[in-house]
């Protein structure tokens, strides 16, 4: 297993990392990607993702030498296994677009050699992998899947910015509808984490934690360790899986968000029920309300699904309602603004607004999907007179620093509450600052603070 040399292609927030976990963990790696600049970078050893952990493992990898970044695909000629990170996007019609991963087919299939592995990480509806990837495989490289290459699906789980679940340790879950290519899938996945191989059909054993004494009458919990591959007989579960945990997490924040808006109405702190709430041991999430949904998974596999339900003839209400309101969540910000401007006899036209946050969450550089895009599209409309500050995320920047922009706002709209944003706003006397109106869209902020320095607040149902 060892002398295989792996193409991972896509070196974005999926495949950098994983192409740096699998240089350190001694196999020679090829990277792809189309972005020169990128390439460019990674060769001159520079991380070109601002995230504590990717950066760890990239420069770890650089200590190895086992890994070359490339924009000539023909590089990879001698690879056995071709790894596919790239994005797949929503259109602006919110349907999936399959683009990126046709051209990275295309562009492998040539390569591809007899007992070559194929995994897609890439996000991708239910059946994808079978009624479009296989044939157009087959077709391009004259061999049948299964027989002569094969075919997984290992659905990425990368949590940006999050210093426990990681590139290193996440569980991962691998399909594929041949043996062969589900045991090499899987045994390269475990080579790289090192968490040991289930199999699904054996998995509901370990779902809970199992509570037992040992030889020394000590408690012994067993469950899925770290880093665990989990093997599915079926590339259509494998696709299923990602759509459909994000899907659930889109709909609970649909759902707290409209309990936000309930909150609102009945003169409520949502966050104080929803720490209430959480006191219960069981059957709960929580999820927290915000301005809007952003990043490539929630905010994007629902749409997957949708889609993939669509074509099978069923309309999925639910994910539809779900994406309606977290999508809406912008806009009832900008309502909030509008509303407690009113208060301080200020319109929205003219008014100096701060707009704090770029990135779709908190501590990454990642704009993907974010809320800022409708947020700034809306106070444009309105014709506020706009200043952004991201202090992660610095392209859409219209001032060096948060100091700056505070000296000058009427009104704040928080949309990422990065730390050291957070921070410096907690520590601001905004009782001598021309700031009248504050709306944190991701309740980060104390209410009271903020009401005691004269400043009117409001955050998402709160």
């Amino acid at each position: 297993m060892l002398n295989n040399k792996i193409c991972i292609i896509g070196l974005g927030y999926v495949g950098f990392p994983l192409a740096s976990l699998t240089a350190i963990k001694e196999f020679d790696v090829v990277g792809f990607d189309i972005n020169k600049s990128i390439i460019e970078k990674i060769n001159s050893g520079q991380s070109h993702i601002r995230d504590l952990e990717v950066e760890a493992l990239f420069y770890e990898a650089l200590e190895t030498n086992r890994f070359i970044a490339t924009s000539e695909i023909s590089d990879a000629s001698d690879c056995t296994h071709f790894i596919i990170c790239v994005p797949t996007p929503v259109d602006e019609n919110n349907d999936p677009d399959l683009l990126p991963l046709y051209t990275s087919i295309d562009m492998i299939a040539s390569l591809i050699k007899k007992n070559d592995l194929v995994v897609i990480e890439s996000t991708v509806f239910p059946g994808t992998c079978e009624d479009e990837i296989i044939p157009r495989l087959n077709s391009l490289t004259n061999m049948n899947e299964g027989d002569d290459y094969y075919l997984a699906h290992c659905p990425e789980r990368v949590n940006p910015g999050d210093d426990f679940w990681t590139s290193r340790n996440i569980p991962r879950v691998v399909g594929s509808n041949s043996t062969i290519g589900l045991n090499k899938a899987s045994e390269f996945y475990n080579s790289i984490m090192g968490g040991g191989i289930y199999d699904v059909r054996d998995i509901k054993q370990y779902n809970t934690p199992k509570f037992s004494l040992d030889s020394n009458g000590d408690l012994k919990i067993s469950t899925i360790p770290l880093g665990s591959i989990t093997k599915m007989h079926s590339i259509r579960d494998a696709e299923a899986v990602k759509a459909m945990e994000n899907t659930v997490r889109d709909v609970n924040i649909a759902f707290v968000n409209e309990l936000a808006k309930i909150s609102d109405v009945l003169n409520l702190d949502v966050l104080d029920v929803i720490d209430g709430m959480s006191t219960k041991p069981f059957g709960k999430g929580p999820f927290y309300p915000g301005i809007g949904v952003g990043g490539h998974c929630i905010a994007v596999d629902p749409e997957w699904l949708r889609m993939a339900s669509q074509k099978a003839g069923y309309i999925p209400e639910m994910i539809q309602l779900s994406r309606a309101t977290n999508n809406e969540m912008p806009k009832y910000a900008i309502d909030l603004l509008q509303s407690l401007l009113n208060e301080v006899k200020l319109p929205i036209k003219g008014t100096n607004v701060l707009i704090l946050g770029v990135a779709y969450k908190r501590n990454v550089d990642d704009n993907r999907e974010s809320p800022f895009y409708k947020v700034r599209q809306l106070l444009n409309s309105k014709g506020a007179k706009l200043d952004i500050y991201d202090s992660w995320f610095q392209t859409e920047n219209t001032i060096e620093n948060l100091k700056d922009g505070l000296n000058k706002a009427q009104a704040i709209v928080v949309i990422t509450d990065h730390s050291d944003i957070v921070k410096e706003l907690q520590m601001t006397n905004f009782s001598q600052l021309p700031v009248k109106v504050i709306i944190d869209g991701r309740n980060c902020l104390k209410k009271e603070d903020m009401v005691n320095q004269g400043v009117l607040y409001s955050g998402i149902g709160r």
